[in-house]
């Protein structure tokens, strides 16, 4: 098998991956050009290079950069700007993923005590359910807060495996 055929390979991968998540495959096409480089490519290179116009590839850049997966380098001197794509996962799962994540946690949380301060007088039955509710919803939020900090503070795999373990057994020992 040579380099180019392996390549190819990872390339349809990642476009497949972005067919699944509701994207074009040019994200993925762009993603994995940029990630067998080791230098930065500019924007009219990267269209050159998988086909597309530079409108599509502007555009779907800048979906790449704002989720992580992509990078914008300026060189000194030229005025172009260049994309590399970020290759430590665990570096944009932490970042891009995990950070989102985190920050709807957060929100959610907000929004919930928000709900609550307004039903904080009422004492209709209806209000009384909707408390339960949200204060249902805050403890599983706060569970699920410790849960995503323990994936932004440990990145070891041998935690992360030891977390996993605790979990499963667990569950297994609910479920004989």
């Amino acid at each position: 098998m040579s380099v180019e055929n392996a390549k190819k390979i990872m390339m349809e991968h990642f476009a497949n991956t972005a067919r699944r998540f509701g994207l074009s495959e040019l994200y993925g096409y762009i993603y994995g050009l940029l990630f067998f480089e080791d230098e930065p490519l500019s924007l009219g290179e990267i269209a050159e290079r998988t086909g597309y116009s530079l409108s599509h590839v502007s555009t779907a850049l800048k979906l790449l950069e704002n989720v992580g997966l992509v990078k914008r380098i300026k060189k000194p001197g030229d005025k172009k700007a260049y994309y590399t794509a970020i290759k430590n996962i665990r570096e944009w799962r932490k970042e891009a993923y995990y950070k989102k994540i985190e920050e709807d946690i957060r929100q959610t949380r907000e929004n919930l005590l928000r709900a609550l301060k307004e039903i904080e007088n009422d004492e209709s039955e209806e209000a009384k359910k909707i408390r339960q509710r949200i204060e249902f919803a805050l403890r599983r939020n706060a569970i699920a807060e410790k849960i995503i900090n323990i994936f932004l503070k440990h990145e070891d795999e041998e935690i992360l495996q030891a977390l996993l373990e605790c979990l499963e057994k667990k569950l297994n020992s609910k479920n004989p």
